[in-house]
């Protein structure tokens, strides 16, 4: 039931599944029964892989968001005061999705470090030599792509700190001096925002993709399997 129940949490995101890295093996208990080792970790664990995925998608949207009001405010329009208005706005919710990016991305270390120990509890249970060998094999990749997508919110995380630093000096110039000149005074920090932006969208895509890659090679179970 829990396998179908990840199946099911998977595929509602549209993302491949990872029930054989994330879910793990069954072992036989002292009574002869099948004991997973996933439940709960292996759940949330899974789920905590597509809602940073969700929320990343957001977070690169929101980037895009903002540098097209940037690039308007820059260009010193007519209605200066109201596309200022929106500079400021967005410069809001640029900061708000960075923060929600982020926090879903220490909530998922943190359930895979959980789970990670889950497994590693695990394996001294196990009384055949040959099966620990492998499952401790299989528990070092899981710890691998673990470091992987952890590395990877780091670097995204280190991309946003200029960009909002440099969001926000624009925001502070032309608050002083909302005027084409003021524009022109901040001229050099919205280039360097343009190209922060840049690194910023850059480390989110390729955080991105280090989870679709983490959750395609993980090979499927099959339908029987996830069924029991």
């Amino acid at each position: 039931m829990v396998l179908t129940t990840i199946r099911k949490t998977m595929a509602a995101g549209g993302m491949p599944c990872i029930l054989a890295m994330l879910a793990g093996c069954a072992f036989s208990g002292p009574t002869g029964h099948t004991r997973p080792i996933q439940a709960p970790e292996a759940v949330q664990a899974v789920t905590s892989i597509q809602d940073t995925r969700v929320e990343l998608v957001r977070a690169n949207q929101q980037v895009d968001a903002m540098v097209a009001v940037m690039d308007r405010l820059a260009s010193a329009p007519e209605n200066l005061p109201q596309v200022y208005k929106a500079y400021v706005d967005e410069v809001y919710q640029t900061t708000w999705q960075a923060e929600q990016a982020q926090q879903r991305a220490e909530r998922m270390r943190t359930q895979w470090q959980q789970y990670i120990s889950a497994w590693e509890n695990e394996l001294g249970r196990l009384s055949t030599p040959e099966l620990q060998a492998r499952a401790t094999q299989r528990s070092q990749v899981i710890r691998e792509n673990y470091e992987r997508l952890r590395d990877a919110a780091r670097a995204m995380q280190d991309a946003y700190q200029p960009f909002i630093t440099q969001l926000r000096d624009i925001q502070r110039v032309l608050s002083l001096d909302l005027t084409p000149a003021g524009v022109e005074v901040a001229r050099p920090a919205f280039d360097a925002a343009r190209k922060s932006a840049a690194n910023v969208k850059e480390r989110i895509e390729a955080f991105v993709l280090d989870i679709d890659d983490v959750a395609s090679r993980a090979p499927r179970q099959p339908a029987s399997a996830a069924a029991r």
